[in-house]
């Protein structure tokens, strides 16, 4: 395997990127605002996006007791003289779901695992949008071997691969593929990630020569209950088999949000540098250990006041060059930065729909980002 040390180049003249509040979902339950969702099945189909499930924390935030709600609404969105207009949202996913692995395809939007209410699924579930009859429509497609939350998906040349994610005893380092042309073949076991991950990104570049996958960041949960951080990227050559390390990140990221943008161009769009997220997780370590009422109240209310006072996530736009093997900062975010989502390719436009934007708390907002190169 590989190794590159971090680098990080910054040519901000040369990029621009713009974002803008495209649209905002509808409320529910009562409410004057969407409470949004984290966790989202989200893609483009028939020029349409489609927006499903997701998880939120409706009547109050976890340290308080709240209770984590899983959905199957699906919002159905089409674009009018750019701007998204919501034209259905009666139909329903076969169950609530959210944190799946998702990515967008020729057929629709193939939605992988996930978890809802009675535990982690490894179903898999094609959503579509038909254009004739105006309707939501699903297919079941071949379950995946585990069952998985929080891993990641992405597509090239009509195969499906699938990385990383938490089963119900610990992170994977599994790696699978489904090639969309031969279902009847199922998933196929590939080989193993370079270390088990979950909140990971994994995008695909389909060079003609050298088509190849990138696993970047993420976290792995521990006995501990303490989270490694991970700012490593890995690149899996499709032609040879193997994994080698590339130019990490500079620094820690997980749950985020990237594309393949152009040629061969990553752009990753935030995501948590968890140093709130490790703090809670020594502290819940320690309440757990802590034996004296007082003390574990003490930590308690430290816990909660570090949640409650969340700052958000990483508000930079950050592009990999596969050719030079560097990373730059091409942009920031204006809005609160979502994770827990799917970014979408939209015509000329990257979708980043809801997710979650600090502890416990969900974006309304479907977001929009155009990227402009004065070189390209």
């Amino acid at each position: 395997m590989l190794k590159a040390d971090t680098i990080l180049a910054q040519h901000p003249a040369e990029w621009s990127v713009q974002f803008a509040i495209a649209s905002t979902l509808p409320s529910t339950a009562g409410k004057q605002i969407s409470t949004g969702f984290a966790g989202v099945v989200t893609g483009v189909h028939q020029n349409h996006l489609l927006v499903a499930g997701g998880a939120n924390f409706p009547d109050a935030m976890p340290w308080q007791g709240g209770k984590k709600m899983y959905h199957s609404e699906v919002f159905v969105y089409k674009q009018d003289n750019g701007e998204l207009q919501l034209i259905n949202q009666h139909s329903k996913l076969p169950e609530s779901i959210a944190y799946a692995a998702v990515c967008t395809t020729s057929e629709g939007i193939l939605y992988i695992g996930g978890e809802n209410e009675n535990g982690i699924s490894n179903k898999v579930w094609m959503l579509q949008w038909n254009q004739q009859k105006q309707a939501v429509h699903l297919i079941a497609y071949p379950s995946i071997p585990i069952a998985l939350t929080n891993a990641a998906a992405t597509i090239i040349h009509n195969k499906v691969f699938v990385a990383g994610g938490e089963t119900v005893q610990d992170a994977s380092m599994q790696f699978f593929e489904l090639d969309l042309n031969n279902l009847k073949a199922g998933w196929k076991t590939l080989p193993v990630l370079p270390h088990a991950v979950s909140h990971t990104l994994l995008i695909g570049l389909a060079h003609e020569t050298k088509p190849s996958l990138y696993l970047i960041g993420g976290r792995k949960k521990n006995t501990n209950g303490v989270s490694s951080l991970y700012n490593n990227m890995y690149e899996y050559d499709l032609l040879t088999q193997t994994w080698n390390e590339k130019t990490a990140l500079p620094y820690t990221l997980s749950a985020g949000t990237g594309i393949w943008y152009n040629l061969d161009q990553i752009v990753v769009f935030g995501g948590d540098r968890a140093t709130v997220f490790s703090q809670v997780e020594k502290l819940l370590a320690d309440i757990a250990a802590e034996a004296n009422p007082a003390k574990k109240q003490a930590l308690i209310d430290q816990k909660n006041q570090l949640q409650e006072t969340h700052p958000g996530f990483s508000k930079e736009v950050l592009l990999y060059k596969a050719n030079t093997n560097q990373w730059q900062v091409i942009g920031t975010i204006p809005y609160d930065t979502p994770v827990t989502t799917t970014a979408v390719k939209w015509n000329n436009a990257i979708i980043l729909p809801s997710g979650e934007t600090k502890a416990g708390v969900r974006s309304p907002y479907i977001l929009k980002a155009t990227i402009h190169n004065k070189n390209q």
